[in-house]
Order: structure tokens, then C-alpha cells, then sequence
């Protein structure tokens, strides 16, 4: 358990005037998302994908299939297509011109299932599997020389 934060130079923060210090930060609309969210970028834009929206050891704590879209441009969430299914702790990607949602938690099994979002068309679509389920995994794509 935290009993409290601490800032950069030791000072401690009560949690209101660090969500305070969040909110100068990161103005925008306030997400619905919580923790264990996947986040990337595509064209601009910042996704927060899957998640729960409760802390962790809340027992009426969520798992999400929601996807929202920041744009920096005016400074707002919008929500987009859900996933086909809740992903707390997804790994997200950019690949090409499509972010990649691979596996994640869903409550009672690491999934090893992955799919793509196309924002041209804002629709998920089911990929092949990984052969071994995980959840926090980081996503990376490498350029081939």
C-alpha cells in the first residue's frame, strides 16, 4: 500500500495535488480508463486501449474492450471501435497503417489472441494467435535491413 508520493525532490504530495499537477499536464477530456491500458500512436493521434478502470486491488474493478483516440489538435478522447473483447494489459503497436492489439488479461487467462484496427475504416479484426498466452508484454516492431 502507498501511503504517499513523493515529488521529484522528496517533498511528499497528498494524491488530490498530484492528480492536480496531472491535470496541468494533460488537459484534455478525462479517459475512462484506469491502468493496465495499452497506448500508441497512428497518424497523429494517441490510442489508450483495453485497460480496467478501477486500481487493481478493487474486486469491482472492470476489464475494458473500450479504445479511445486523443487528438492533440483539438485537445480530446473520442471513443472508437471496441475490441473484440476486454485486454487488460495489452500490448499495442503500430504496424504499416494498422495499430495491433496482442494479447492482454481477461480476467481469468493471459490471451494469445491479436487484432488489427484500421482507422480508415474503424473496425477490428481477428488475426492469427500467439502460440503462448501473455499479458504486459511490450510490442515492438524492427525495420528488416
Amino acid at each position: 500500500m502507498i501511503k504517499d508520493l513523493r515529488d521529484i525532490d522528496g517533498h511528499s504530495l497528498e494524491r488530490e495535488e498530484n492528480f492536480r499537477r496531472m491535470e496541468k499536464v494533460y488537459p484534455g477530456t478525462y479517459i475512462q480508463t484506469k491502468g493496465c491500458v495499452g497506448v500508441a500512436t497512428c497518424d497523429g493521434f494517441l490510442y489508450a486501449v483495453g485497460g480496467h478502470d478501477a486500481p487493481a486491488s478493487n474486486h469491482c474493478s472492470r476489464l475494458l474492450d473500450y479504445v479511445e483516440r486523443y487528438d492533440p489538435k483539438t485537445d480530446t478522447w473520442t471513443m472508437v471501435a471496441p475490441l473484440s473483447m476486454p485486454r487488460d494489459a495489452v500490448g499495442v503497436c503500430l504496424l504499416g497503417d494498422k495499430l495491433y492489439a496482442v494479447g492482454g488479461y481477461d480476467g481469468q487467462t493471459y490471451l494469445n489472441t491479436m487484432e488489427s484496427y484500421d482507422p480508415q475504416t474503424n473496425e477490428w479484426t481477428l488475426m492469427a494467435s500467439l502460440n503462448i498466452g501473455r499479458a504486459g508484454a511490450c510490442i515492438v516492431v524492427i525495420k528488416q535491413p
